[in-house]
Formats: structure tokens, sequence, C-alpha cells
């Protein structure tokens, strides 16, 4: 608990935190009408857009400071990708709600960040080994364009034709391209996690094998075998 304690209160990771704490003011500001700026003939939900920019800014400050001061944790690990996976899902779903975007986009995305979570959670200790690669940045960094985008949704149905929902698309598949190449490793670490797992079962199964057959030589001496703690 006190590594897990000492872990939490690193720059990189507080920031992390932050970001989790933003995701139902991104929510409210993006869902609550009263909230919102009128821009022209228009009225767009900016102040949520303002705080989910900020919010995301600090990811590029807490990679810096993880790197720079070696402040990177197993913890950091898991909830830096948890942040920026909610701060994407709260937002588009936001946007579906109050109509900006259609909700098979919500759906698409959610399959794939769902996946991911439960992967990360299962191979906790052992993503670290999954490499980064220039799709999944350019994925990302697509996916966040198109979401900006989306929230100024009534202008660009009515004079660019849907493009923030053809930037999203593009960003999807996009993620979807990264997210089976990430697949291709963690299906090797997975198998490595099973076969570590399989093969502790066995040693266990092993150690239980030779106790039991010291207790029936003790027996066969005509000694009584040492009882067990729990019984």
């Amino acid at each position: 608990m006190k590594e897990l304690l000492k872990q939490l209160w690193t720059i990189p990771n507080v920031l992390s935190i932050l970001r989790i704490v933003a995701v139902p003011f991104i929510m409210w500001c993006t869902l609550d009408p009263s909230t919102y700026i009128t821009c022209g003939a228009y009225e767009f939900p900016i102040i949520g857009l303002v705080i989910m920019i900020a919010a995301a800014s600090t990811d590029l400050v807490d990679g810096y400071i993880a790197r720079k001061f070696n402040q990177g944790s197993q913890l950091g690990e898991m909830i830096d990708p948890l942040a920026d996976k909610l701060m994407h899902c709260a937002s588009v779903l936001s946007l579906v709600i109050i109509g900006y975007v259609h909700w098979a986009f919500i759906v698409i995305l959610l399959a794939k960040e769902g996946t991911m979570v439960l992967g990360g959670i299962y191979m906790a200790g052992d993503s670290k080994n999954i490499k980064a690669n220039y799709m999944g940045k350019v994925a990302s960094a697509t996916l966040s364009l198109a979401i900006v985008m989306s929230y100024f949704h009534a202008f660009w149905a009515e004079k660019v034709f849907y493009l923030d929902w053809i930037v999203l698309g593009i960003g999807l598949v996009l993620t979807y391209a990264a997210f089976f190449n990430y697949l291709k490793q963690a299906i090797g670490i997975i198998k490595g996690i099973m076969a570590r797992k399989k093969a502790a079962g066995a040693g266990t199964a092993d150690d239980q094998a030779v106790s039991d057959a010291d207790a029936s030589e003790s027996a066969a001496d005509g000694e009584e075998p040492e009882k067990k703690d729990n019984e």
C-alpha cells in the first residue's frame, strides 16, 4: 500500500488523475445548453471543449516529466491511458447525447476501448512490453482532431457536408488499425502469462504430491503424519 501511495503522488500520476476528474465537468458543459457560447447564428458547447483541451494538454506534460525525472511507474502505465480513453469516450458520448455525433461512432469506439482496458488490466505489469507504434499516435491525433471538430457540428453539417463525421470515421479506422497491431503483441504476452500461471499451478501440484508422499511414508513407518495448520 505504501508503494502504491508513493507512486500515486508523483507529478505525472497526479496530472493523469486530474484528467479523470475533468471528465464529469467536460460532460456537464457539453450537455448543459446554459453553458453554450453563441457564435453568429450558432451556439456551441465551447466551455466543455476548452476544459477538454486543457485537460488533454496535461498528457504532454506528464509524459515529459515521467521521462525527464524518471517518475514512470506501473500505476502510471495503467491510469495514464485510462484517463485518455475516459476523456475521448466521455466527450464522444456527450456529443452523441446532444445529437452532434451519430450513436454508431460511440459504439465502435467503446468496443475497442473496453477491450483495451480489460486487456491492460489482465496484462498489468507486462503491458509495458507492448511497443507503441506510429499508427497509434496518428490515430490518437486524428481522433482528437475529429472530437474537437465535432463540437462545431452544426457548422460542418450545414457548410462542409459533415466534415467532422468524415474525420471521425477516418480516426476510428486508424484507431482499429493500430489496435490490431497492439493485439498481435498482446496475444504473445497473454500466452506468456498463461504459461507462467500454468507452470506455477503445476509446481504447486508437484509440491503437494511430494508432501502427500512424505505423509504416506511416515504412516507406513508407523509415524503419525503432521497435522495441517488448517485442521
